[in-house]
C-alpha cells in the first residue's frame, strides 16, 4: 500500500499547506481518509474520482469541506459521460444536522454509508474497521489493512483514548497521528488534541513500525513536533503535502 499526503494542517489552510486528508491506494483501490479544504488541488481529475472511496472521521469542517467540490465533480463528469460508477462516502451520521447537510446536496454523484465502531467495509482486498474517539463530535480512528499491511488514522482524539488507539494499533506498518500541540503550548494532558509527545507515547506502546505526525498549528513550526516526538519514539517522519509514503 501507499500514502501520499493531501493536507496536514488545521484549522486552516495556508499557501502550500491543506487540511486533512490521505489517499491511500492499494492496486486499483482508491481510499481517501478527510477531505480538509485545499486537498483537491492534489487530486488528478477525473481519473481519481473513478472507483473512489472516501471516508471522513468526523464532521468537523476542517475534515470535510473539499467533500464538497468532489461531491459536485463527481455530478459534472457523470453529466459529461466521463464517471459511470458513484463515488462511495463513509461518514459518521452526526452531527444531524452536518450530516443531513452533505446527504441533502443534490448536484453529486455519489452514495452515502454510515460508519460506527462495530462497522467493517471492506473493498476489494482491503479491510477498513473503526475505533471511536474521545473528542467534542463523533469521531473515529480508522485502520485499513490488505491482510499483510496495515495503516491507523487516529483522526483527531483526546488522549484519554490513549490505551483504545494503542490496542487498535497494535504492530502497524504506520500510525499516521495527529500531533496538533507540544508539550511547551501548556495545554492540559488530558484536551481535545494530543501533543507530539502522546502521539509517540501511542506509537512506542502499539510497537507501531513508522509514526506519521500530522494535524499541525499553521503558525508553529514544523521541525518542533519531530523533535519532541522524536524523544519518545524513533521512526518519525513529519508529513508534508505531496510526499508519498511506500510501505514496506
Amino acid at each position: 500500500m501507499k500514502i501520499k499526503i493531501l493536507g496536514t494542517q488545521s484549522p486552516y489552510s495556508t499557501e502550500g499547506h491543506n487540511c486533512p486528508g490521505y489517499m491511500i491506494t492499494s492496486g486499483d483501490t482508491k481510499i481517501i481518509l478527510d477531505c480538509g479544504s485545499g486537498i483537491n488541488s492534489l487530486l488528478n481529475f477525473p481519473n481519481d474520482l473513478k472507483d473512489l472511496n472516501i471516508i471522513i472521521s468526523h464532521l468537523h469542517r476542517d475534515h470535510y469541506n473539499d467533500l464538497f467540490n468532489l461531491l459536485y465533480a463527481s455530478f459534472v463528469f457523470n453529466k459529461q459521460g466521463r464517471l459511470e460508477k458513484r463515488i462511495n462516502v463513509y461518514l459518521p451520521e452526526t452531527p444531524k444536522l452536518t450530516y443531513e447537510d452533505i446527504l441533502s446536496e443534490k448536484d453529486s454523484y455519489a452514495k452515502y454509508e454510515v460508519i460506527a465502531e462495530n462497522k467493517e467495509i471492506f473493498i476489494n482486498n482491503i479491510k477498513i474497521t473503526f475505533s471511536k474517539n474521545e473528542h467534542p463530535v463523533e469521531t473515529y480512528s480508522i485502520k485499513i489493512t490488505d491482510g499483510v499491511q496495515t495503516i491507523i488514522y487516529t483522526s483527531d482524539t483526546s488522549y484519554s483514548s490513549k490505551d483504545k488507539i494503542v490496542q487498535f494499533s497494535n504492530k502497524a506498518d504506520v500510525l499516521i497521528s495527529e500531533a496538533s500541540l507540544l508539550v511547551s503550548h501548556g495545554f492540559p494532558e488530558i484536551c481535545n488534541h494530543l501533543t507530539a509527545k502522546q502521539a509517540a507515547t501511542i506509537a512506542k506502546e502499539a510497537n507501531v513500525k513508522k509514526l506519521v505526525l500530522t494535524h499541525f498549528w499553521p503558525e508553529e513550526e514544523l521541525n518542533n513536533y519531530y523533535k519532541e516526538a522524536k524523544e519518545v519514539f524513533d521512526n518519525v517522519i513529519v508529513a508534508k503535502e505531496k510526499n508519498e509514503i511506500e510501505i514496506e
